[in-house]
């Protein structure tokens, strides 16, 4: 049977017991003073040496970065006196000047992969974290790192940083993980641990995709974090996961810092605790849930005061004002509503009706003035703006398909993205805005016909499309699944992925259940239907010389080559590969398997030449030839445990097999590669949303 939480309550030793403490706004306290920073804050950040963003600290061998990286949740945070922000990326950490919303600084780019980021409220430390669990702390004046904090070796394997809090005399920090209930609590300038919480992350472990908000009480000695009681540990299933009866499945303990006491775990709550903060006067701890409930709990006896249901059933972020009045800030995909949550006033309503928010920041001391992140734009509100002023950033979707333009200048990529599918970046202006084309469906790839045209192919449900770029007013191919071969489990029955063939002008499709479609387009027909693969079909290559071409399966996987003439299968094909690419005269095949990659001659019908991989490359699941087609590029996928901080691409020489450059940029997998046309360029898109241009001249004689 559950401890009740009056049981398991510890009282705060400064908490009166008998008073009166169920207002959650502390403003008709006259003993408690809200607490001021006057000390004015304005770090001399240093500015780069020029303007153009794109060269910014980038490794050795690349030309330019394009796009400024993948940004995560709680990545954005704003500096104590509001001038400016911090947004982690999968690039490093971006620092802008809010009244521009210019970036001016990028740090942290050692590992990349940044996801969470917290200034001190002192204003002297920022504090990072990024995917390998590793958390930094900056020196705001002199651009340097004075201390890291890593997780205790048992834990790596739940890694990535969620969330970084500073107390708020600034002396302690507070690191959750996004895959345990393991907190730590650090002395920021030395790195010193100061406290570690729940040990043991084999014993319980956290539901993935909720925030774990953290909370220091105003004197630092409680914190405040959605983990469970040790009591509850009997309601652990085979797989880690503390279930209730209740279905409760977040809980809120409070724990003392200095002594490492649990003084209460509140179970009086949902699942997705999105927010907590304690009030300034240190009587009440306040919780905003993603379906919209506030609740606000009394510390001197952890008694429920409050729940507030009546303000809307979206998320809420709580926090108090300067002056010490509880506020919920509301956010939906197109409107932010600030409530004063003990009257039930709506104190502002941002309306923003284009895109989605995907995080917001709330400037200590400014309640009303928010900044968001929404894709390719910054929105800032101030009270009394009837609309958001918009800013421009490259923080973008992730690349799984490039391809230069032929006249070398333009490069196309396809991503995996709910607003851009497809992106057209000038490279002789790689700092602007690029070309965007928000095509319905999704999963486009990208190629390029002799004639110069850029095409676009993707899927949605039971259809394929090709569009021309540039005039996509309608599909130039469309082909939708024959209803004569609806399988039963028609639910999941779907166009699964497709490739297109412009000179010969076939599309080919695959389908949820293993079968492939050739399509002609001019002729309005099926031209081939085989039952090729048992499952998914995850990708389709097509030769160059459009003869050929290759499809591969989402497990196992299973790989076949084809005939596109007569339908037939090539038998001798080596069946368990996870990349291709076809040599540009159409006579080798390059496959990528997890040690090696092979290079297989399609005529002969052999493996001609097996290159083996170091092990920090493992998995080359990108690969491209170079024009000329004596030189191949393959790009791995990061691996856990190998301590690889950057993914590698490494340029072979496709007669002997060495290895002739290795270039490391990306923090995380490549997940594509492209030559431009006269093999001078070779440009990378990693899963961290950039894509980096490497000179080949050095290496290729270009």
């Amino acid at each position: 049977m559950l401890a009740t939480p009056q049981e398991r309550v510890k009282v705060h030793p400064r908490m009166r017991i008998g008073e009166n403490y169920s207002n959650p706004n502390y403003r008709n306290y006259e003993e408690d003073k809200p607490m001021q920073n006057n000390k004015k804050w304005s770090p001399p950040i240093m500015q780069p040496e020029n303007s153009d963003i794109t060269t910014w600290r980038l490794p050795e061998g690349a030309i330019t970065r394009l796009a400024q990286g993948r940004g995560g949740t709680e990545n954005i945070a704003s500096s104590p006196d509001g001038k400016y922000l911090a947004v982690g990326s999968c690039a490093g950490v971006w620092w802008y000047d809010v009244s521009t919303m210019a970036p001016i600084a990028l740090w942290d780019t050692a590992r990349g992969y940044i996801s969470a980021v917290s200034f001190s409220p002192n204003g002297k430390w920022l504090a990072t974290g990024d995917g390998d669990g590793l958390t930094k702390v900056w020196d705001v004046q002199r651009g340097i790192c004075i201390s890291e904090m890593e997780r205790d070796e048992a834990e790596k394997r739940y890694h990535i940083v969620s969330r970084l809090v500073f107390s708020p005399d600034s002396q302690q920090l507070a690191v959750s993980s996004a895959r345990d209930y393991t907190l730590y609590v650090h002395q920021p300038e030395t790195g010193e641990r100061l406290s570690k919480f729940h040990d043991d992350p084999k014993k319980s472990r956290w539901w993935g995709g909720t925030p774990r908000p953290i909370a220091f009480s105003a004197d630092g000695s409680l914190l405040a974090c959605t983990m469970p009681d040790e009591s509850l540990r009997v309601h652990t299933d085979n797989s880690g996961y503390i279930r209730l009866p209740q279905d409760s499945t977040e809980f809120i303990a409070v724990w003392n810092v200095e002594t490492g006491e649990q003084l209460a775990c509140l179970t009086e709550t949902e699942r997705f605790v999105d927010s907590l903060c304690f009030s300034p006067c240190e009587r009440f701890l306040v919780s905003g849930v993603r379906d919209g409930t506030v609740r606000v709990w009394s510390t001197a006896n952890w008694e429920l005061l409050h729940t507030y249901q009546d303000y809307g059933t979206e998320r809420k972020k709580v926090f108090y004002s300067p002056e010490g009045v509880l506020y919920a800030l509301e956010m939906s995909d197109d409107a932010f509503i600030v409530w004063d949550v003990a009257s039930g006033e709506k104190c502002n309503h941002f309306l923003e009706v284009h895109s989605s928010v995907h995080e917001t920041d709330v400037p200590k001391g400014t309640p009303f003035v928010l900044a968001a992140y929404t894709p390719r734009e910054f929105r800032k509100w101030t009270v009394g703006d009837s609309q958001p002023r918009s800013f421009p950033h490259l923080h973008t979707g992730v690349p799984f398909s490039l391809v230069f333009a032929t006249d070398g200048k333009t490069i196309a990529g396809g991503y995996w993205s709910e607003d851009e599918k497809v992106m057209l970046w000038d490279i002789t202006q790689p700092s602007s805005q690029p070309s965007c084309f928000n095509l319905p469906g999704r999963e486009y790839t990208v190629s390029v016909s002799p004639e110069g045209k850029i095409y676009a192919t993707g899927r949605d449900d039971t259809t394929a499309k090709v569009w021309d770029i540039g005039n996509n007013e309608t599909p130039v191919a469309t082909f939708t699944l024959p209803e004569e071969k609806k399988p039963l489990a028609e639910q999941e029955w779907q166009v699964s992925t497709a490739a297109f063939a412009p000179t010969s002008n076939l599309l080919a499709c695959g389908d949820s259940e293993g079968t492939l479609y050739v399509w002609d387009v001019q002729q309005q027909r099926t031209r081939h239907t085989l039952k090729a693969h048992q499952d998914w079909i995850s990708s389709i290559t097509i030769s160059p010389d459009e003869k050929l071409f290759v499809s591969i399966t989402r497990y196992g996987p299973v790989s076949r080559l084809w005939n596109v003439e007569n339908g037939e299968p090539i038998e001798a094909f080596p069946e368990r590969n996870y990349a291709f690419a076809f040599s540009p005269c159409s006579t080798l095949i390059a496959l990528g398997k997890q040690k090696e990659v092979l290079l297989w001659d399609i005529e002969r019908r052999e493996t001609v030449l097996s290159i083996p991989q170091p092990k920090d490359s493992w998995s080359p699941f990108a690969l491209a030839f170079s024009p000329c087609g004596r030189y191949l590029a393959s790009g791995a996928w990061w691996l856990r445990g190998f301590g690889i901080k950057k993914c590698p691409v490494l340029l072979w020489d496709v007669e002997s097999g060495e290895n002739i450059a290795a270039f490391r940029g990306h923090p995380t997998d490549i997940q594509c590669l492209a030559f431009s046309p006269d093999g001078t360029i070779l440009a990378s898109g990693g899963y961290g949303g950039t894509i980096m241009l490497w000179d080949m001249k050095p290496y290729t004689n270009g």
